[in-house]
């Protein structure tokens, strides 16, 4: 399988929230599509996906722009309300092309100079490992989850979610 990696300039990065994402007031997905390709996830379902040629898991668009976008939209949607931030809720923000691109690293470094009131970071990759440092910087502000795949039905079901803590300096 070949992966189409796209360089594109986006028109807006934080989205209003609605449905499952109610306690957010805003979702932030650095890439559009994901390389992961899970069979689990509820994406490929959506329109997003389904408008495209290729298969879930066979492209990622990297949105170039999307830490300009995020200063100026940051700042604007502050003014209205405190910010909460679900990261990411299409696809995920640690996708290998991360470790060139530094979209995600670059969008937590404008995170941590403009805070929102809280940023929920949803990966299954351990590149997230990379960002611990500046995971740290947001504190309490920051909610880790990680995704484990396992064809072990009895785990998936019976695992208590527990939160990626940071030890302080």
């Amino acid at each position: 399988m070949n992966l189409d990696v796209q360089h594109v300039q986006s028109k807006s990065i934080l989205t209003r929230t609605s449905g499952f994402l109610n306690g957010y007031t805003h979702s932030l997905n650095p890439y559009t599509g994901c390389a992961y390709g899970c069979s689990f996830c509820y994406v490929r379902q959506m329109p997003i996906a389904l408008f495209r040629t290729e298969s879930w898991g066979e492209y990622v668009d990297v949105k170039q722009n999307a830490n300009a976008l995020l200063e100026k939209e940051l700042i604007r949607a502050k003014k209205k309300e405190p910010v909460s931030i679900f990261m990411s809720s299409s696809t995920d923000p640690y996708q290998p092309i991360e470790m060139k691109a530094e979209i995600t690293r670059a969008l937590l470094t404008t995170l941590i100079e403009n805070r929102p009131a809280f940023l929920f970071v949803q990966t299954r990759s351990p590149i997230v490992q990379r960002d611990i440092d500046l995971f740290k910087e947001l504190k309490d502000q920051v909610f880790v989850s990680m995704t484990v795949e396992t064809d072990d039905d009895e785990f998936g079901n019976s695992s208590p979610r527990m939160p990626l803590r940071f030890a302080a300096d």
